[in-house]
């Protein structure tokens, strides 16, 4: 008994869970892009998967190989730039919208860092 014990806790102790950009707490740079992308990224894999087109045909429409979209289905985040996403969901007939807020002082701007995030709507 004592031993499954310390079993499930060395078991437990052998993740952290975070909550907010995964990428911030595994210490990445640009953790706020990553998110973004990454959102990016799961937006066109969902899209491609809910097409039920093969991955050849999708290959064809987007302008890519064969590999790409495997690639893009399988959420191979480094492979693509946020500008190739941004294309593809053009392509899969998204309205892709880009919002910018100038700051709310003009003492400063380099001051603090502004933030980057992807919203979904659905209307």
């Amino acid at each position: 008994m004592e031993e499954q014990k310390k079993e499930k806790m060395t078991k437990e102790t052998d993740y952290e869970i975070t909550e907010g950009n995964v990428f911030a707490a595994l210490g990445l740079d640009q953790p706020e892009e990553l998110l973004a992308k990454s959102k990016l990224l799961h937006q066109v894999s969902a899209l491609i998967k809910n097409s039920r087109l093969s991955q050849k045909e999708v290959a064809k429409r987007l302008g890519i190989t064969q590999s790409k979209v495997s690639m893009l289905t399988t959420g191979r985040l480094f492979q693509f730039s946020t500008d190739s996403l941004l294309r593809y969901l053009s392509i899969l007939r998204c309205e892709v919208e880009i919002r910018i807020k100038k700051p709310r002082s003009r003492i400063g701007p380099f001051r603090h860092k502004g933030c980057i995030a992807v919203c979904q709507r659905y209307d």
